[in-house]
């Protein structure tokens, strides 16, 4: 992929959260839920992500964004995904984003390319509690600190939604009307209960927090 010298990108590493007690049908399910995930990301958000995710591992995953600002919103709506592809039980990842210029990606993989956003993320990972999922990591430590902030919050949010919530939140995401979003389950549930999904998911709330984590990054 040819990139460009002096723009600010976003990569997110993630890993899934305790996949390794799943049983081995289980971990198959959920590299091709990654993968599926994957698409309904780069359909919906189309040119910002410009490759598919990387999986790597088995567990772990990584993934550019070309416009930098929109990297949380993408990674929520990615998380909200997986959550909703995986049904039965409770699944979720980690997400740790950098944000910073990248030197070279070699071919289609992700995982194979180096740059600022690429150690950056990797240093949100590292510097991850066992508390937190979620974390973001730029040059700009102030902004870094407001950030994380937010994130944090909505990261403590989005841990406990339910599949159906998830699913709900990802209409949402994609523009969907409740209408539409009605649609989305087999068989289409009532608009009243999509908008209960979305009330107990605190969608209204997290919007607002997206928004605002957007306009701030805009700022590097």
């Amino acid at each position: 992929m040819k990139i460009r010298k002096n723009k600010i990108y976003a990569v997110i590493t993630g890993d899934i959260v305790r996949s390794s007690k799943l049983p081995l049908a289980r971990r198959k399910r959920l590299v091709s839920n990654i993968g599926a995930a994957s698409d309904r990301l780069r359909k919906f958000f189309g040119d910002i992500v410009p490759l598919p995710v990387d999986i790597f591992r088995g567990d772990s995953w990584q993934m550019l964004i070309s416009d930098h600002a929109s990297v949380v919103t993408a990674a929520v709506f990615f998380r909200a995904t997986l959550k909703d592809l995986w049904k039965s039980g409770s699944i979720d990842t980690r997400i740790a984003i950098g944000v910073g210029k990248v030197d070279f990606i070699p071919g289609n993989r992700v995982s194979e390319g180096d740059g600022e956003a690429f150690r950056l993320a990797a240093e949100a990972l590292e510097s991850m509690n066992k508390h937190v999922r979620m974390q973001c990591v730029c040059s700009d430590k102030e902004l870094e600190k407001n950030i994380n902030v937010i994130v944090h919050l909505v990261d403590a949010i989005a841990m406990r939604w339910t599949d159906k919530q998830a699913l709900a939140v990802s209409g949402a995401m994609r523009g969907f009307k409740q209408e539409e979003i009605t649609r989305l389950w087999d068989p289409s549930i009532t608009q009243q209960n999509v908008a209960k999904h979305l009330s107990k998911a605190k969608w209204y709330q997290v919007e607002s927090a997206l928004d605002y984590i957007k306009y701030n990054l805009h700022k590097l």
